[in-house]
C-alpha cells in the first residue's frame, strides 16, 4: 500500500520531468534549425564576396555549385536560401557528397563537423585552387580550412584564414574581410 501511495505521488512528477525534458528539447532543436538557417544564408552570399581563377568555371553559364560534404547539419535551409538566387549572374546550386571526390567542379564546400578528424585529409584531397572551403566545426581554419563559423555568445562569428584563400587563389572581398577575424597560418 504504501509503494503504491510512493508511485501514484511520483507518477505527476515523472510527467512534469518528462515534459519539461521534451520542452528543451525541443527548444534547443529550434535553436538549432535557425542557427542552421542563418549560417545557410551566410555560405550562400559568400559567393558574392569572393572572386574565382578563371579556370575555375567551365563555361559563361556554369552555376555556382555549394557542396555540403558529410552530414548535412541544414535540413532544407541550404536548398531554401538558394532558390532561385544568382550572384555573379551565375545560379546557385546544392549537391550533397560523402567524400572529396565527389566534389569535382564545386566552388563552395562545406564541410561538416561530422568530418572533424579526416579535414586535413579532406582539405588534403579538394583541388589545391578555386575552391572555397567551410566550416562550422571547431579549428577548421587551423586546419587549413578557409573560413569557419563558429558560434559565439549565440551569433555567429566569421573566422577566414588568409593563407589559405591564396594557396586556393581566391580573393575575399574587403567588405566580408571587414566582418571577419583574420588568422593566418
Amino acid at each position: 500500500m504504501i509503494a503504491a501511495r510512493r508511485i501514484e505521488t511520483a507518477v505527476p512528477w515523472i510527467v512534469a520531468l518528462a515534459c519539461v525534458s521534451l520542452w528543451t528539447r525541443a527548444a534547443v532543436a529550434a535553436e538549432a534549425v535557425e542557427e542552421y538557417r542563418l549560417k545557410a544564408a551566410f555560405v550562400s552570399k559568400f559567393a558574392g564576396f569572393v572572386e574565382w581563377p578563371a579556370e575555375t568555371w567551365k563555361g559563361a553559364s556554369a552555376p555556382i555549385l555549394i557542396c555540403v560534404l558529410g552530414e548535412n547539419p541544414f535540413g532544407s535551409a541550404l536548398d531554401q536560401a538558394i532558390s532561385g538566387k544568382t550572384i555573379q549572374d551565375r545560379k546557385l546550386a546544392v549537391r550533397y557528397v560523402t567524400s572529396a571526390r565527389q566534389t569535382g567542379g564545386c566552388q563552395i564546400v562545406f564541410v561538416s563537423a561530422s568530418e572533424r578528424k579526416r579535414f586535413r585529409s579532406i582539405l588534403k584531397d579538394l583541388p589545391a585552387t578555386g575552391v572555397l572551403t567551410v566550416s562550422d566545426a571547431d579549428s577548421f581554419t587551423e586546419e587549413g580550412g578557409i573560413i569557419d563559423l563558429p558560434l559565439e555568445d549565440d551569433k555567429i562569428g566569421i573566422v577566414i584564414n588568409l593563407d589559405a584563400a591564396e594557396r586556393a587563389r581566391l580573393h575575399i572581398s574587403s567588405k566580408l574581410l571587414g566582418l571577419a577575424r583574420i588568422v593566418r597560418k
